[in-house]
């Protein structure tokens, strides 16, 4: 939509003009000086309003990068879809509009809501696509001529130059943040890593032992994750197979944490009878039941300051999980046969080998309780997805075993060490010291070979080409109570709790067998 217009515009006067808007463009955010823009070139080409209208990158929105002569009682924002792509890409050189309100981009603009009549547009090019508009505003009808292109295209190429200067000085900028804010993530992840290393060497030191030993990366991931959570109040879950190193890591996230000069009590959920739970646990009053002579602290009392931890935390009596979570909600508890309610000053870490969500599933566990515990859970990884760490780990287990069997063995023979690293490891690092123990005292002193390791019938073998579809041949275990008590861990993946109902026992008595034979 064309007019013609009384007069030309003047000519005179543009290569002045032309250094005036050079200088303007050097600075590099052009909202800074669009307004001066304005006011120089008024006297070229006569508007009431300027505008500079962005095309986003990928060509879909229309975004008012700056303007100049708006009333302030008139929003400057716009950002709106295209309403027509095909405009986009049909050529144009210049547009004289007669009437702002009947075109198609124009009417959406803050100009039209200032009462705008006429305009004249010219395209800004760079980079081989449309970038920008340039439009010059006018209260007045058939206030721009064709006159007045020639003029606009000239202000209009030094606004391209300023607008892929202010471009490239925003990408560069970008470029610029990304690479601090990388620099900070990769100095942020070597100071944490920095952490774990010596949170695990300080934690080795203090127990002579080195159970947090593990390079893979999935092992790396758990300890970098403690580190992270430790200086929190959060609770948090460990998740993992029986035997995957929950307590351990348990004691790593007390040791990292602020309470670390508290004590840490850890408590086994599934290791006590039902009715003797509560009172280990929350303590007890005298006359609270039969037999309770006299007054006791429970473990949430003897943890103060410090860090409780409960392990096999799905093995919870329904009778119990109200009572822990109320002490996670309330920081509050009550002891059996008690009346008065205590403060609890100690932070939570549990434990367990169960799937939960299948627990809640099932109506065996509250689905409250599981919420608040998994605050911030951690999958401990299986040692069978932990290969690159069985040998470091089982070195580490003889020289710590070394001196209680008295003649430490000289090491492990090549055969040994394949079939510990193509063991499945069903009772996970647990097991592996377990059976380690035992091909030490087989081994008297010499080197551990593969026979010395109750694990032969469960490594991959190649098949006699006599045999059929036999199976592998397993010897038979002593006949002792230990024996019968280790083959039902393992059998039960050393969950104890199946082992116990496997072995026809209750867990407490279990439990004293485990002590009195050493397997704790």
């Amino acid at each position: 939509m064309t007019s013609s217009h009384q007069g030309q515009a003047p000519a005179a006067n543009l290569d002045a003009l032309d250094g005036l808007l050079e200088a303007l463009t050097e600075v590099l955010d052009l909202r800074q000086v669009i307004d001066r823009v304005s006011e120089v070139t008024k006297q070229l080409i006569p508007h009431d309003v300027m505008g500079v209208v962005e095309i986003s990158e990928e060509g879909t929105r229309l975004r008012l990068h700056a303007s100049a002569g708006l009333p302030d009682t008139v929003s400057r924002e716009m950002d709106v879809p295209i309403p027509d792509r095909d405009l986009l890409l049909r050529p144009w050189d210049a547009a004289v509009v007669d009437d702002v309100r009947q075109h198609p981009f124009l009417r959406l603009g803050p100009a039209a809501r200032a009462g705008m009549k006429c305009a004249v547009s010219v395209p800004v090019r760079y980079g081989g696509r449309l970038r920008a508009t340039v439009t010059f505003f006018s209260r007045s009808h058939g206030a721009f001529s064709a006159a007045h292109v020639p003029v606009a295209k000239r202000i209009a190429s030094h606004v391209a130059l300023a607008l892929s200067h202010f471009r490239l000085a925003e990408e560069a900028s970008a470029r610029k943040a990304m690479e601090v804010q990388a620099q900070e993530a990769a100095d942020r992840a070597a100071r944490l890593q920095d952490r774990v290393r010596a949170l695990t060497d300080e934690l080795d030191q203090r127990s002579g032992h080195r159970r947090l030993l593990g390079e893979s990366p999935a092992w790396r991931q758990v300890l970098t994750q403690a580190t992270q959570v430790a200086r929190a109040e959060t609770t948090v879950l460990l998740l993992g197979e029986s035997g995957t190193g929950k307590e351990v890591v348990a004691r790593f996230l007390h040791r990292a944490s602020r309470r670390r000069d508290g004590p840490f009590v850890a408590l086994n959920c599934a290791a006590l009878p039902d009715h003797l739970l509560e009172a280990e646990l929350f303590g007890f009053e005298r006359g609270a039941f039969t037999g309770a002579t006299f007054s006791k602290a429970g473990q949430v009392e003897q943890a103060a300051g410090g860090t409780l931890f409960l392990d096999e935390v799905g093995e919870l009596t329904p009778q119990a999980q109200p009572k822990l979570l109320r002490l996670l909600q309330e920081r509050e508890f009550q002891r059996l046969g008690g009346k008065g309610v205590r403060q609890a000053d100690v932070r939570v870490i549990a434990a367990t080998n169960r799937d939960l969500t299948k627990a809640i599933a099932q109506a065996t566990f509250r689905e409250d309780l599981y919420y608040r515990l998994a605050v911030f859970a951690i999958q401990l990884p299986p040692l069978r997805e932990r290969s690159d760490d069985i040998l470091p780990l089982s070195e580490a287990f003889l020289g710590e075993l070394g001196p209680s069997i008295g003649r430490p063995p000289a090491g492990l023979s090549p055969g040994a060490r394949e079939a510990l690293i193509h063991y499945r490891w069903p009772g996970n690092v647990r097991e592996l010291r377990n059976v380690l123990e035992r091909a030490a005292i087989l081994a008297d002193g010499g080197l551990i070979e593969r026979e010395h390791l109750a694990i032969t019938a469960l490594v991959p073998q190649k098949p006699a080409p006599s045999v059929s579809d036999a199976p592998a041949r397993v010897e038979a275990p002593p006949e002792s109570e230990r024996a019968t008590i280790e083959k039902a861990l393992v059998a039960a993946r050393f969950n104890k709790t199946r082992a116990a109902q496997a072995l026809g026992l209750s867990r407490a008595q279990l439990y004293v067998r485990l002590r009195r034979h050493g397997l704790e």
